[in-house]
C-alpha cells in the first residue's frame, strides 16, 4: 500500500533535482513521485481536492492527509536518511514565515537550476519503482 506520495512540477529542473534528492535519501524506498501533470498525478489531485496549484508548489501526501509548501518539506524529511530528519524542529517557526521562504524560493526556481528539466530518464533508470507516473 503507498502511504507516501510526492506531486510535483514535471517541467521544472530544480523541482526533478529535488524529487531525485529525495528519492536517493528515502533509504526505506517507501515515498512514491507523480508528476503533477500526469494522468496519475491529476487523478491524485482530483480525488483528494487539492486546491494548490501543484505547478507553484510541493504536494506531499502521507496516510491521506495533505500537505503543502514548507509543511510538505519538513513532513517529507522526516522519512530521509542522515540528519535530515532534524530539519523537522523547524516546524516551531509560525507556518506564515517558513512558507514565505518557501514562496520566496520557489518563485525563482527555474533561475536556480538552468538546464534541461527532463531528469525523467535519470529517475526512470534509478529509481522506477517509486514513479508512479
Amino acid at each position: 500500500m503507498i502511504n507516501k506520495i510526492v506531486i510535483f512540477d514535471g517541467d521544472c529542473a530544480f523541482c526533478n533535482k529535488s524529487v531525485l534528492f529525495i528519492l536517493r535519501k528515502n533509504t526505506k524506498k517507501d515515498i512514491f513521485v507523480v508528476p503533477s501533470d500526469s494522468e496519475k498525478g491529476m487523478a491524485l489531485i482530483k480525488e483528494k481536492d487539492i486546491l494548490h496549484d501543484p505547478k507553484e508548489t510541493i504536494i506531499y501526501i502521507e496516510n491521506n492527509r495533505v500537505f503543502s509548501k514548507s509543511n510538505a518539506v519538513l513532513q517529507i524529511s522526516k522519512s530521509l536518511k542522515g540528519g535530515y530528519p532534524m530539519l523537522y524542529v523547524l516546524k516551531i517557526i509560525p507556518r506564515f514565515l517558513r512558507d514565505f521562504v518557501y514562496d520566496f524560493i520557489a518563485k525563482r526556481r527555474k533561475r536556480l537550476i538552468k538546464g534541461n528539466p527532463d531528469c525523467s530518464f535519470e529517475m526512470a533508470q534509478k529509481h522506477q519503482t517509486q514513479i508512479m507516473g
